[in-house]
Order: C-alpha cells, then sequence, then structure tokens
C-alpha cells in the first residue's frame, strides 16, 4: 500500500496525526515513530531514513517550529537528496527554504483535518503499482533479497531510461549505506554500468585494452566523470582511500573529484592489481 511520510516539528504533531488520519480514511499506509524508539538511539536516524526511501512522497508541515527542527531539516535533505515528491503544508507565515522547489503548496488557512483531502490530487494513488515505487519500498525492506531485486528493478529502468535521476538517487544510497557487502557492491555495479553506458564518444575511441581499464562515476548533482584504474588505483596516486572487505575480498574505496563541480564521489574498486 503506497505509504507517505508527514515530516513535522514536535509542536506540530497534533496537527501532523490529523493529516496521518486523513490520508489513512483515503487508503494510504502513513509512518509513525514506534513508540519503543528513543531519538537518542543510534537506530533513530537509518529508521526515519528508511521510512522517508520506502514512501511515494514527504508531506513537510511547514511553521516557525520546523524551520528550527534539525530533524525537519535531516527529514527534507534526505528527501531531496533522493529525489522524492515533497508538498509544503504552511501552517503560518514562515517562509519555505529557497532549496524547496515545488508548484503545489497547502494554504496555512486550510484546517489540519482537511488538509488530505487537498492532498489527494497531488498524490500517486493508494495501490500504486509505479516502477519507482516498488523498486523504493524493496530498496527499504528488511530482507536481503527484496532490496537485491530492488537493484536488478532499477538496472531494468535505466535501460528504458525511466526515471533516471531518482532511479539512480535509489542505487546510490543502497550503494553507500546498505548494511550488507553484497547489497552495496551489487548496487554500485549497476551505478558503474551505467555511468560505462552513458560513456562520452571520446571514450569509444580507445582501444580495448585501454578501455577496460575506465570506470565512471556519478556526482551527486549529476555529473558522470570518467577515471583510469591505472591512474588511481596506484599506491603513489594522491586519491585518498580506505580498504574495505567485500563479498569478493578486498576493495579500494575511492575518493574521486567530480571533474564538473569538484564534489567528492566515493566509488569501490578492485585495486589489487594496480596497488
Amino acid at each position: 500500500m503506497t505509504m507517505i511520510f508527514v515530516s513535522s516539528a514536535h509542536e506540530d504533531e497534533a496537527c501532523a496525526e490529523q493529516v496521518r488520519q486523513g490520508l489513512e480514511a483515503a487508503g494510504y499506509t502513513t509512518w509513525r515513530e514506534p513508540d519503543s524508539l528513543s531519538i537518542e538511539s543510534v537506530l533513530y536516524p537509518p529508521t526515519i531514513e528508511n521510512a522517508i526511501l520506502a514512501s511515494a512522497a514527504v508531506v513537510l508541515l511547514w511553521s516557525g517550529k520546523a524551520a528550527q527542527s534539525a530533524w525537519v531539516e535531516r527529514h527534507l535533505l534526505f528527501a531531496q537528496s533522493l529525489k522524492k515528491l515533497i508538498i509544503p503544508v504552511l501552517r503560518d507565515a514562515t517562509g519555505l527554504p529557497a532549496t524547496v522547489i515545488t508548484n503545489v503548496t497547502i494554504a496555512a488557512s486550510i484546517p489540519c483535518a482537511d488538509v488530505a483531502s487537498q492532498l489527494l490530487p497531488y498524490l500517486p494513488a493508494p495501490g500504486s503499482t509505479d516502477g519507482l515505487l516498488t523498486i523504493s519500498e524493496k530498496a527499504a525492506h528488511e530482507f536481503i533479497r527484496e532490496r537485491k531485486e530492488a537493484i536488478k528493478l532499477a538496472a531494468e529502468m535505466l535501460t528504458r531510461n525511466e526515471q533516471r535521476e531518482a532511479v539512480l538517487a535509489v542505487l546510490e544510497y543502497l550503494a553507500r549505506n546498505d548494511l550488507m557487502s553484497g547489497v552495496r557492491e551489487a548496487a554500485q555495479a549497476v551505478i558503474d554500468a551505467d555511468a560505462q553506458q552513458a560513456a562520452p564518444t571520446h571514450l569509444s575511441s580507445l582501444r580495448p585494452e585501454d578501455a577496460r581499464y575506465m570506470f565512471g562515476v556519478r556526482c551527486k548533482n549529476g555529473h558522470v566523470s570518467y577515471f583510469d584504474k591505472r591512474r588511481v588505483c596506484k599506491a603513489s596516486s594522491s586519491i585518498k582511500r580506505e580498504i574495505v572487505r567485500g563479498a569478493d575480498g578486498e576493495l579500494d574505496e575511492l575518493h574521486l573529484p567530480c571533474d564538473t563541480c569538484g564534489e567528492i564521489v566515493v566509488s569501490r574498486q578492485d585495486c589489487r592489481d594496480y596497488r
């Protein structure tokens, strides 16, 4: 069932609960923090991220208190990194952050109990079978097989050139954050394969014996840069690295600068033959 994440400051929780109840009455699932989960717990941040990952949209209750809330800011930044649909519900005259670009806002004059009905035209249908939502739900699943299925479906969507930015954002989240090395490596392999497929024309002119050393990485701004393993993997290279253990042995976690914007991208490569 399609899940909606409602983000609010603690002071706006009563309104948030009315919004959740209205959405649930319309057939959606909404996420509530478990009573057993403390904000001080190390499990709190990944639990929140997983809930946002699995959601079709984030409803942002925006107010003066929300603007001061570190957790609301964290919800917003994470949702933006995943290219989630974000719908602000204005609670007062507090201006939205400049980073929130949306064509839809729910006015402050709307009573909390009526907000859900105003949201419905902009949300995917309850029980939506949208491919991106299916991938997101599986990527947030507790079972490894489901997360690996999400990666497989994501690869298929990329070959069809469907919702590329959002699909890649899910893959990048799994590649960086999943607790299982096999899932991280599978996600990174799809990202690398997609970057290679999108390689610029000049790379296609490389000799086969040189082209096999090239790999591409995508920064969070969407730029793709290409690197030669023979250079960046060398022990004498200035590239920052860490050695991590994967399912197939040791891998080098390379911190590579984007050619376009300088953003650092982390890519795991088997550099054992080049150190």
